[in-house]
This record gives C-alpha cells, sequence and structure tokens, in this order.
C-alpha cells in the first residue's frame, strides 16, 4: 500500500505520524486513569486538558464548553436528543435536506416518535435559501441543525448568518463542522453555534474520538450517563486518542491554514485540467463557496462505480459519495436533493488531504483521461 494516491480524505484521513507518536506512550506506560487521585492518573488528566486547550483554542472556545466524545456521530445525536429534552414543549426542528447520515436518521427518529421536520430543499448547486428558513420557523420551533460543509459536495454553507437567525429567534443552533474543521477558521462566539461536531479521523487523528462544544448557558441533557466530562458524558476517557486529536489540531494551528490555500490550488489545478482534456464533464457543488479540498465530478455516460474500480486497478482510491452510506444500493441523498441527472452523470468525489502531492494529481489526470477515453470508447 506504499504507493497509492489516496484521494478519498473525506472518508477518512491517514495519521499523522506526530500523532501517533504522543499517543504511543499512553497505550503503553502511561496508562493511568484520569479519574485517580493519584499522580500516576493525574499526569494523564493534565494531558487531557492540554488537548482540550489546543480544540477550544482551535475554534475559539472556552476549555469548559469542550466534551470529548467517541465520534462526531455521537455528538450530533447528542446535541440533537439534548435539545428535545430540554424543551420538551417544543416538537419542530429545522435541518436541510443534505445533512450526514447521523442527522438524518437521528431526525427519522423523531419524526417516528412525534416530532415535525422541516427540511430545508437545495437548488442545483446544493445552496440554502435563507429566506425559506426564517419561513419555516414557527413558535413550536426548538432547533436548527444545518452543516457547516457538506460531505460530498464541498459546499460551505452560511453559517454565521444562519446562527444570527437561531439567535434573534430564541432558537438553539447546532452545526456540523466535521468537514470544514482544520480547513476554513471557525470562531464560535462570531457564529453564534450552541453546538457543534468536530471528528478526529478527518484531521489526521485516529477514528474513535470526537468532540461536541457546548456554548456556555446553552441547555444541556447528557446522552451517556456518568461523572466524566464535568457529568456532561460518561465513561472513562479515551485517552491516547484524546492526545493525539489535541496533537492533530496543534499542527492545524502551526500551520495557519497555510495548508488549506495549497489544497485549493491542487483541487482547482485538477479541475482544469479534467474540462481542458475531458468533454461533457459536471462539476457539482457552489462554485464560490466549496471546502478547498472537494470536487464532485461526472462524466456523461461513465458509471461511477465502474470508473472508481478501473481507478483502483491503478492504485487510485476515489469515492462514489459518503462512506456512511456506500453500502446503500440507492442514489446519494445529496445528489438526490440537487435534483442531479443521474441516469447521465453518475459523480465520483475526489478529496484532498496535506499528503497530496501535485505529483499525486499529475498522475490521477493523466490515468483519468486514459480511462474515460477507454469506457467511452
Amino acid at each position: 500500500m506504499n504507493n497509492i494516491i489516496y484521494l478519498d480524505n473525506n472518508a477518512t484521513t491517514k495519521i499523522d505520524s506526530d500523532v501517533l507518536e504522543v499517543m504511543l506512550p499512553y497505550l503503553k506506560e502511561d496508562y493511568g486513569n484520569p479519574s485517580s487521585i493519584y499522580s500516576f492518573g493525574k499526569s494523564v488528566k493534565d494531558k487531557i486538558t492540554d488537548a482540550r486547550r489546543n480544540v477550544a483554542k482551535l475554534i475559539n472556545a472556552k476549555e469548559d464548553e469542550i466534551i470529548f466524545t467517541s465520534c462526531a456521530s455521537e455528538s450530533n445525536v447528542t446535541a440533537i436528543m439534548s435539545a428535545t429534552k430540554e424543551y420538551p414543549d417544543k416538537r419542530h426542528i429545522i435541518t436541510t435536506s443534505v445533512e450526514h447520515a447521523s442527522i438524518m436518521e437521528t431526525m427519522k427518529y423523531l419524526e417516528n416518535n412525534g416530532y415535525r421536520i422541516t427540511y430545508l430543499e437545495v437548488d442545483s448547486n446544493g445552496k440554502l435559501n435563507l429566506d425559506e428558513l426564517k419561513k419555516s420557523i414557527t413558535s413550536d420551533t426548538l432547533l436548527i441543525a444545518v452543516q457547516m460543509a457538506n460531505n460530498e459536495i464541498g459546499n460551505i454553507y452560511p453559517i454565521e448568518e444562519i446562527g444570527k437567525i437561531a439567535k434573534d429567534n430564541n432558537i438553539l443552533f447546532h452545526t456540523d463542522s466535521v468537514q470544514a474543521v482544520g480547513k476554513i477558521k471557525i470562531d464560535v462566539e462570531k457564529l453564534n453555534i450552541n453546538t457543534l461536531s468536530i471528528s478526529g479521523h478527518k484531521i489526521h487523528a485516529p477514528k474513535g474520538i470526537g468532540v461536541l462544544y457546548v456554548k456556555s448557558n446553552t441547555p444541556y441533557h447528557q446522552l451517556i450517563f456518568g461523572h466524566q466530562e464535568k457529568n456532561r458524558r460518561g465513561g472513562t476517557e479515551n485517552v491516547p486518542y484524546i492526545i493525539g486529536l489535541g496533537k492533530a489540531v496543534e499542527k492545524i494551528l502551526l500551520d495557519d491554514y497555510k495548508e488549506s490555500k495549497r489544497l485549493q490550488l491542487l483541487r482547482d489545478k485538477l479541475e482544469q485540467e479534467i474540462l481542458n482534456n475531458i468533454d461533457d464533464v459536471v462539476i457539482y457543488g457552489d462554485k464560490e463557496n466549496r471546502m478547498p479540498s472537494t470536487t464532485s465530478i461526472a462524466f456523461k455516460g461513465v458509471s461511477a462505480e465502474v470508473l472508481m474500480l478501473r481507478l483502483e486497478a491503478f492504485g487510485i482510491y476515489v469515492s462514489t459519495g459518503s462512506a456512511c452510506n456506500s453500502e446503500i444500493a440507492e442514489p446519494s441523498h445529496v445528489l438526490t436533493s440537487l435534483k442531479a441527472d443521474l441516469e447521465n452523470y453518475s459523480p465520483i468525489r475526489i478529496s484532498l488531504s496535506k499528503y497530496t502531492t501535485e505529483e499525486d494529481i499529475d498522475t490521477f489526470i493523466k490515468s483519468l483521461i486514459n480511462i474515460i477515453n477507454m469506457i467511452r470508447k
């Protein structure tokens, strides 16, 4: 697997070697329980505090507003269910038709239990109409849940404007920032966010660690009971993974988003070369407000599944959409919401990371052109 070109970083990322290095001692020698009162445990707790401080700094939050979880899906579900528990007399939630599966499945559960869910539609470029959001608000609305960036088409959504709408109407606001964190600057105070989710394995930390940000004074009801995380999330802390996440965040802070600029140049080069050399191409999403590392692209008459498998034969890995929906044999709910012509255009998703080189992109483009020509012939 040393010679692969991995272009599916919205699904997961390679663990940074520095992240792995700081984790190892806490898997071997420093295995104390952070809840212990003796020094062997307290030194571990101090490292968790350091990680919490890094995460807080990344999104301009307070340290005690950061809760460590097992993953972003847990964070999303906790935020939504907490809102329903804290406002039991309200039964209306507003979200979008293009959210992550963890949000969509939670909404389905709530619908089956007496809640009314408004799914805001998007246009053919995946854009939201904020007037529709405003019109959807009623006195019964308890929560607005809108992702910061879409995992399939890369769209960045107007979170600051949505946060202001929520605040002006005294409604809780949750955002899934999994695809955005580390790639664009996030200021939870400026954005008027009540709760926000982060995933470690999207930013070169390991799988199995996430974050839930809960703004001070936001009503909160824990999903997993226990005394850890200041009585907000039970269970002994996943020490090595929390420390690994803290290191990954520290490296993002040191980079100060220079890497995002490099990735945008690579992504733009990739798209332009494809448009210059292949006919009948569609690029999905909002061209002006997309993540710098993501493109969703389709080629007329070429099956995404066939293309993905042909690329894999050359050691190149892309996806046909969200990894969370890969076992479901039906069109992506995101692309369906865009009303995309899926009979003629079947998109692949290409997502870059700090390990993606210009040579990788050149090799990918060359292989892609050859494969498309072969399939079309």
